[in-house]
């Protein structure tokens, strides 16, 4: 169930949320939208497909604000909604999309943004040619938005030949967790969605996730650029011992 903390007029907006998957790229791109926009918390999700987690504010060390296993972000200006996801999603899929879809029918959002990732080591070599950035767009996203991906040179995803006699291939997202399932879904409720993702490996995910978010920003232009054509990011807080504290000095 989504819960709203107040009424907001959300009519028009666009929905972005990550999928979990390997490196927790899309996750992490959603911290950063978050705090670099400094959007505000309007509600949660609760929804049995996720493990319970709370926590303190990850963007704001002296706010008395709590953090569930997903929350709501809201920008009026940008028009955008952002759902953050803090932990696996462990079942019952079909019930967390069927809640996706009416919310955005309800509130009239125009289309649906999905962050995610790819496993690197089952990149193809026509794919090591070039960005490890890939988009697909569903089939109801208005043509004049497919026309600017091709204005940014962005490239969609490449299908995977199965067999000899497939000659088209499909599209699959290995690592991407439910961004797959969820366009689908959406596409099948005439909804736009475009899935965001790119290639990565288990580590330290950070620059892949400011990647994708400058990829996002390119297509958007949510977040402005500095003086020095840098986009203005603000990590969030609660990054600061993401790996664990630093080494003592007594090692070296």
């Amino acid at each position: 169930m989504i819960t709203l903390k107040e009424e907001v007029d959300l009519k028009h907006h666009i929905l972005i949320l990550p999928s979990v998957a390997v490196g927790n790229v899309g996750q992490l791109t959603v911290d950063l939208l978050i705090s670099s926009l400094q959007l505000r918390r309007i509600g949660h999700f609760s929804n049995s497909s996720f493990i319970p987690v709370v926590g303190t504010d990850p963007y704001d060390e002296n706010s008395k604000e709590i953090c569930t296993a997903a929350d709501l972000y809201h920008s009026p200006h940008h028009k955008i909604v952002v759902l953050q996801i803090r932990s696996a999603v462990i079942k019952r899929l079909s019930q967390l999309f069927t809640e996706l879809r009416n919310f955005i029918k309800y509130h009239q959002m125009t289309k649906v943004i999905i962050l995610t990732s790819s496993y690197s080591h089952e990149i193809r070599d026509v794919q090591l040619q070039s960005v490890p950035l890939r988009y697909i767009a569903s089939k109801h996203l208005p043509p004049e938005e497919k026309s600017q991906f091709q204005s940014l040179s962005w490239i969609q995803l490449e299908p995977k030949m199965v067999d000899y006699i497939d000659s088209e291939g499909i599209l699959q997202i290995p690592g991407g967790g439910f961004a797959k399932c969820l366009l689908e879904t959406l596409e099948k409720d005439e909804i736009p969605c475009v899935v965001l993702l790119r290639f990565c490996s288990e580590g330290d995910n950070i620059p892949d996730g400011l990647d994708l978010l400058k990829y996002l920003n390119q297509w958007m232009s949510l977040i402005p650029q500095g003086a020095d054509s840098h986009l203005a990011i603000k990590y969030p807080s609660s990054w600061k011992f993401l790996f664990g504290n630093s080494p003592p000095s007594e090692i070296y």
